[in-house]
């Protein structure tokens, strides 16, 4: 153990070297680890929301409009072996605004629901429905919530209108929970549920467990016992829904944590390049005692070890409470986009967990190893009396950056490479950028040294003496710098492409809302949508400020296994202008369709090709005519005229919009939602700000723990100058001026990496607006410049780093 005291001895003279090794890994672990738990809770919870509801069953049915309970009646005695349950289904909100579901169920045979209870004679449940207004939790729900059986709560119940209305519940009883989470999930018999939601012989919907050849049949006696009420059985995949959940988000979110852990490392080979400069003598007297260089490496790897599982360590702790902070923000980023989530845990990933475990062990091992073997083999003379700057590598640079720059150009060249390629020239243009960033800065810095030395700038002494001093000591301020460019270019770049996204969304909601009153339905207590009435639309539309009118309803749908959307409104003249085509012509028969870009680009689709799709309406056979865009949907939509069936919204056409939508509103009250087109579009673009707000926050960490690597920088090249700096103070330069000179130096770098971050920024907001999101999510975006992003970057950047250096000057002069 002696040869590992002597290596951690270093860090009692030094404790800035290990500071700032264990800062650049534990910031960039905890990023990591924050948004792998974020994106896994998101997931989760989703999943297990819709568990809730669905069991082990695998097919529902579920129209719009809801069920008669006598079919369900008629269904069952007709099939005595059917799998199956009739459900309720309502959202609600306690007084500190936690959603709840509520679930109505026949508590006495749960078929398909039976996985909601535990195992065992044990935990069978008991229930008694003695109370008209009596719910069940599981226990540890109850006990989480303290809530007590016998004890009234009162929630309201509502999807977020004008129509909510108080609920008093009562707790029943507690049960055991099975293999379902249960979290936020309120049970009741469906008989008491009816009378509680005011859907007194109605169901919402019916949930089965069937085989194939039992769903085929099951299929075929519906057609048969209700040809004029077509119902269809649909697929239940909550694995499959989630998979689309957030994906613009999640892509940022890991993509950001990836550059964070990538910073981090730079951070870390940046302490221990400095650390390989200063151990020279050392390691040259252990060797010369007779210790083998391939024993002191495993001394050294252990040094690495213990340093990288410390702050590996630290960084996992700091990321679970990142996430902690940030899991309300996410939740109601996807609440907005994808409807309320009672499920907001964070929950714990062992699995990612041990991912972030294992990048940030490799990763520091990967790191520095090789350059501790370089130098382990130079003799012991050598190493004692050689240089102590880092060797500078420059072919070895800037081949590997020559060869990533081809690897991005093949990934480009290639559409086949999908995805990952996308990802992967984004994050190879990065770190080409990175590595060519000595060179650059070294000829600015030149060209800077040599523009001040003309005869006639001689009181430009002491700025020409910090440029060649900043140009010296550049190979060790290098990587730091290198780190600083990344998280600069990352910020601009993500920066002009989440402003180009808005500034598209916010074009096209001009287009589309050509409306001048646009007329919804309350959603329903279930969170679903509202469906307009024959007798409101009937008045609606007799009122003689109305123009012209167009019906809309949207359903889910299914392509190839896929979930899709399956839009179908009135083509009049005055939408037909909001929905620009970008290829093809306009429907003219019965089964043709329109399909958004996303549709086109994510699976497929062409122009002239026929799709047959699966609705609740049945299966259908529709041809494509034409591409709209649209940033509504990621999942892809196909818009049809309108045909028989429910009305969701109404896009009105009026002279007189205010006029109309007070008489509508008197006469109508609560029982309709009147939205004018600027008050949706300042909604939608709330939401879209809502969504990427944690986006931001994380954008700011990184550029902080850039800016903390530059002052770690600063301060270890501080230490190395002491020296230089002594010097300078024996020929009369002061203490004040000296740390005058280091920040001016800190000032000038921070500027010349801004300055050269900004095509690299630029650079990546061309690759994501034009290669990563078309091949994510099928949208193309228009590109917007942003200044304020660079304009920030540049005021930014000297500022910090002068008040970095600043700091440093602080302790080392």
């Amino acid at each position: 153990m002696l040869p590992l005291k002597a290596l951690l001895r270093l860090y009692r003279a030094h404790p800035w070297l290990l500071l700032m090794s264990l800062t650049g890994l534990m910031l960039g672990v905890s990023l990591v680890v924050a948004i792998e738990l974020l994106n896994h809770s998101a997931s989760t919870n989703f999943v297990a929301a819709r568990t809730q509801l669905a069991g082990d069953a695998n097919y529902r049915l579920a129209p719009s409009g809801g069920l008669d309970e006598q079919g369900y009646v008629q269904l069952v005695r007709s099939q005595p072996s059917l799998n199956a349950m009739p459900q309720l289904h309502a959202w609600l909100k306690d007084e500190q605004g936690r959603s709840f579901q509520l679930l109505g169920m026949d508590l006495f045979n749960p078929g398909p629901l039976r996985q909601l209870f535990g195992e065992g004679p044990s935990s069978e449940p008991t229930f008694s429905l003695s109370r008209a207004d009596s719910v069940w939790l599981a226990t540890p729900e109850a006990k989480r919530l303290d809530w007590q059986p016998g004890q009234s709560r009162t929630f309201v119940l509502g999807g977020g209108g004008e129509g909510d209305r108080p609920l008093t519940l009562t707790l029943a009883g507690t049960f055991e929970p099975g293999a379902v989470p249960m979290e936020r999930l309120l049970v009741t018999d469906i008989g008491l549920a009816q009378p509680l939601l005011g859907k007194e012989g109605r169901l919402d919907r019916i949930i089965f467990k069937l085989s194939d050849a039992e769903a085929r049949a099951l299929q075929a006696l519906l057609q048969a016992n209700l040809p004029h009420q077509p119902l269809w059985l649909e697929p239940i995949s909550p694995a499959l829904d989630a998979s689309q959940l957030g994906d613009a988000l999640a892509l940022n979110l890991t993509a950001l944590s990836l550059l964070a852990m990538a910073v981090g490392l730079f951070l870390v080979f940046n302490a221990q390049r400095f650390v390989q400069s200063v151990r020279r003598p050392q390691l040259a007297q252990l060797i010369i005692l007779g210790l083998p260089p391939s024993r002191l490496l495993r001394w050294l790897v252990l040094e690495l070890l213990i340093l990288a599982t410390l702050g590996t360590l630290l960084g996992l702790v700091l990321g679970s409470l990142l996430a902690l902070t940030l899991m309300g923000q996410l939740t109601q980023a996807l609440a907005d986009l994808y409807g309320p989530n009672p499920i907001d845990l964070l929950r714990l990933s062992p699995l990612g967990l041990l991912k972030a475990l294992v990048i940030g062990l490799l990763g520091t091992l990967a790191a520095n190893l090789p350059g501790w073997w370089q130098l382990l083999r130079q003799p012991p003379l050598a190493l004692r009396e050689g240089n102590s700057r880092p060797p500078r590598h420059i072919w070895r640079r800037r081949g590997l950056a020559i060869a990533i720059l081809l690897l991005c150009a093949l990934c480009l060249w290639l559409p086949q490479t999908g995805l990952p390629g996308a990802l992967f020239v984004a994050g190879g243009w990065l770190l080409a950028m990175a590595l060519w960033l000595p060179d650059a800065l070294r000829w600015l810095l030149g060209r800077l040294r040599r523009a001040m030395g003309a005869p006639d700038r001689h009181y430009l002494l002491t700025a020409r003496l910090g440029v060649a001093e900043t140009q010296y000591h550049l190979d060790r301020t290098a990587i730091a710098v290198m780190a600083l460019q990344l998280a600069i270019a990352a910020a601009i770049g993500i920066g002009v492409m989440v402003s180009s996204f808005r500034s598209s969304v916010e074009i096209w909601l001009g287009q589309r809302l050509a409306a001048d009153l646009y007329v919804t339905a309350p959603k329903g207590v279930a969170g679903n949508k509202g469906v307009l009435s024959e007798a409101t639309l009937t008045a609606i539309l007799a009122e003689p400020d109305v123009a012209q009118a167009s019906r809309r309803s949207v359903h889910p749908a299914r392509w190839q296994g896929q979930p899709i959307e399956w839009a179908q409104m009135d083509f009049i003249p005055q939408l037909k202008a909001a929905y620009p085509l970008l290829a093809g012509r306009w429907p003219t028969n019965p089964d043709e369709v329109l399909a958004s870009e996303p549709l086109t680009v994510r699976l497929g689709v062409k122009v002239g090709q026929t799709l047959s799709i699966t609705a609740e309406q049945g299966p259908r056979q529709l041809t494509v005519t034409g591409v709209y865009q649209d940033y509504g949907s990621d999942k892809g939509q196909l818009l049809h005229a309108f045909e028989e069936g429910a009305v969701q919204s109404l896009a009105l056409f009026s002279a007189n919009p205010e006029p109309l939508a007070d008489r509508l509103r008197a006469r109508f009250g609560e029982q309709l939602n009147l939205l004018s087109a600027p008050s949706i579009h300042t909604a939608a673009l709330k939401v879209f700000d809502q969504t990427f707000v944690v986006t931001e926050l994380l954008k700011l960490l990184i550029l902080g723990i850039a800016f903390v690597g530059i002052g770690s920088a600063f301060m270890v090249l501080g230490l190395a100058r002491r020296s230089e700096l002594q010097t300078l103070q024996s020929l009369g330069l002061s203490p004040r001026h000296c740390r005058r000179l280091l920040v001016w130096q800190g000032a000038g770098v921070g500027l010349l990496t801004a300055l050269l971050a900004l095509p690299v920024g630029y650079g990546l907001a061309w690759v994501l607006i034009e290669v990563v999101n078309p091949r994510a999510f099928g949208w193309r975006l228009a590109f917007e410049a942003a200044p304020l992003h660079a304009i920030t970057a540049l005021l930014l950047a000297p500022v910090c780093g002068a008040l970095a250096s600043w700091f440093a000057a602080r302790k080392v002069v």
